[in-house]
């Protein structure tokens, strides 16, 4: 009830989120405590004016504020952060420059795992899990010479979300992550006090993401004695209350970055013990056992679930595209784009090159202007230099996105104003002529 205004709001929303950021300990209890202000605070509507002088009305809520303030903060462009860093750079007693220099990373830290712990919490579950995302990607993008304040951001957020985020349709974005991790666990330059924090976390992976030290608890179930017709006669054996616990790293037979751990052995199932004749039991029923002789030939059947052999289908090679430029884009710079060429060859698809095309422009219309830049420079470099891009590839790409453009337009108003200004690059470099451009923007319209 003492929400009444839209200032109201805001101030409510940097009350809990200064304290958020800095009680680390507490970061689980504020992000509940955003949850039950989500459903319970009102949304105001709000007018501002462009630097055009249009009026535009806005929606504000307090998580999509929440969320916004996250944001700005992991970028470093927060009043408070802001604030922070010019006290900094005008201090001159060295002890006062070191305390607010520890303050300023102890906020980033206390920021980074609040947005995981918001994400635990489901506050805008979609929209965070893409925040997460970009926020790794950046932490990652300089694997060569990454700073220390990087490097301990990015284990307090793996640690806090890396269960939720290791699923099924994210391995290969975890695959990609650990490798780079991998590869900074190993990397000469870095003091032995973060090549640890690395192997810890990759180590924590390993451990199905369970705490160093944490045991899996697996019980044993009643074994039941049954008489002739079924009925249960007692019990033989009563659960085990002692706990079993398992060994602390189980082997993994898919390889560094494959499924986390293999499975757990399953619990003893429970037996059945009948009072009928041996007579009366089929003799269908009963299989004969004998130890294997080595060197003897036995006929095993193909386990067709776990055949893991390549299939090269359009639809895999499509998300294979999709993952290495969405790769590119986290990394940049010459080592990124000659990586993504080398994925490119790899495919061994040269028919399939004009997807590069596709999805490097529509994954980047989703972005920033860093990305689409990124995108334009990666198409042109292939085309130019590396002769991997051909002019029907642009065609044949440009042509699928064009078609697609009303559809795309539903998710990204503005989808049609961003590749028509990345075309002009194109037609410069001679990858499509000027009077095919325009045959192809006459399809959206």
């Amino acid at each position: 009830h003492h929400c009444r205004t839209a200032e109201d709001l805001v101030g409510i929303c940097n009350k809990v989120f200064d304290k958020a950021v800095t009680e680390h300990g507490y970061a689980a209890l504020y992000a509940k405590l955003c949850i039950e202000l989500s459903a319970r605070c009102p949304s105001f509507k709000v007018e501002k004016v462009l630097p055009n002088g249009e009026k535009i009305v806005r929606k504000a809520a307090f998580k999509t504020i929440l969320l916004t303030k996250c944001e700005k903060e992991f970028e470093g462009k927060s009043k408070q952060t802001l604030s922070l860093m010019k006290k900094i750079e005008d201090a001159t007693d060295p002890d006062i420059k070191d305390i607010l220099t520890v303050k300023l990373k102890k906020r980033r830290q206390g920021n980074i795992r609040f947005i995981g712990e918001l994400y635990k919490a489901k506050l805008m579950a979609n929209r965070m899990e893409r925040i997460l995302h970009l926020c790794i990607q950046r932490l990652l993008r300089d694997i060569k010479n990454p700073s220390e304040e990087d490097i301990v951001c990015l284990e307090v957020l793996l640690v806090t979300v890396g269960k939720q985020l290791d699923v099924p349709k994210a391995q290969k974005f975890m695959n990609t992550y650990f490798k780079r991790i991998t590869s900074m666990a190993v990397n000469p330059k870095l003091p032995m006090r973060l090549k640890f924090k690395c192997q810890d976390v990759i180590d924590m992976r390993k451990r199905n993401w369970a705490k160093k030290g944490e045991r899996v608890i697996v019980r044993k179930p009643a074994t039941v004695v049954r008489g002739v017709h079924g009925r249960p006669n007692g019990i033989l054996s009563r659960p085990d209350p002692r706990p079993v616990a398992l060994p602390r790293q189980v082997g993994n037979r898919y390889g560094s970055f494959g499924s986390a751990v293999a499975a757990a052995p399953k619990p003893t199932p429970q037996v059945v013990v009948k009072s009928a004749p041996v007579s009366a039991v089929k003799r269908s029923t009963i299989v004969k056992t004998s130890p294997e002789v080595p060197g003897t030939k036995k006929a095993v059947k193909k386990d067709v679930s776990f055949d893991l052999t390549p299939v090269n289908t359009q639809v895999k090679i499509e998300k294979d595209i999709v993952s290495l430029i969405d790769e590119y884009f986290g990394g940049g710079g010459k080592a990124a784009r000659d990586e993504a060429a080398l994925c490119i060859t790899e495919l061994k698809s040269p028919s399939s090159h004009w997807m590069v095309v596709k999805q490097a422009i529509v994954r980047s219309l989703e972005k920033k202007q860093r990305e689409r830049k990124m995108a334009l420079e990666l198409l042109i470099w292939l085309f130019v230099t590396k002769k991997m891009i051909t002019p029907d590839d642009f065609r044949k790409g440009l042509t699928s996105i064009y078609k697609e453009l009303p559809t795309i337009r539903e998710n990204h108003p503005v989808a049609g104003r961003l590749v028509n200004a990345m075309c002009p690059h194109f037609v410069k470099f001679k990858c499509i002529t000027q009077e095919e451009l325009a045959k192809l923007q006459q399809l959206s319209s």
